[in-house]
């Protein structure tokens, strides 16, 4: 029921706070709606169960982008990519950006830690900020 909601919530937040329909839906609306992820991936990360921890991020983002495929065929209108706006690119290139370093890090599984924090980490962290930096300039 609150999904039906948020949406509209998102439209007025962008719209009464100026960041722009592509911010507040690629960060705010984003965030709140992987909200169930982040608690199942800690819940698995308590009990140990690494692998259902990342198999639950990623299979939500392959969800996630399956889903973008059903909207491109019912979307009318002609492809979904031509009528997007081009910071939608960003946010785009940001994600397959993160998702490469997530497979790099499976495969080469480096032990390296640059500050007490996973390089692979750290590389996410900053490919997110840049990318909600890039997407604030664009409002």
């Amino acid at each position: 029921l609150a999904a039906t909601f948020l949406p509209h919530i998102a439209d007025a937040i962008a719209s009464r706070t100026g960041l722009g329909d592509t911010f507040v839906g690629s960060i705010f609306v984003a965030l709140s709606t992987s909200l169930p992820e982040v608690v199942v991936s800690m819940a698995a990360l308590k009990i140990g169960a690494v692998d259902l921890a990342v198999g639950n991020i990623l299979g939500s983002n392959l969800s996630n982008i399956a889903i973008l495929a059903i909207d491109d065929f019912l979307y009318w209108k002609g492809p979904l990519a031509q009528q997007m706006s081009a910071a939608n690119a960003i946010t785009a290139v940001g994600a397959m950006i993160m998702t490469g370093i997530t497979m790099i890090a499976l495969v080469y599984r480096s032990q390296k830690r640059v500050l007490l924090f996973p390089w692979e980490s750290l590389g996410i962290y900053a490919v997110y900020g840049l990318t909600s930096l890039l997407l604030f300039l664009q409002r």
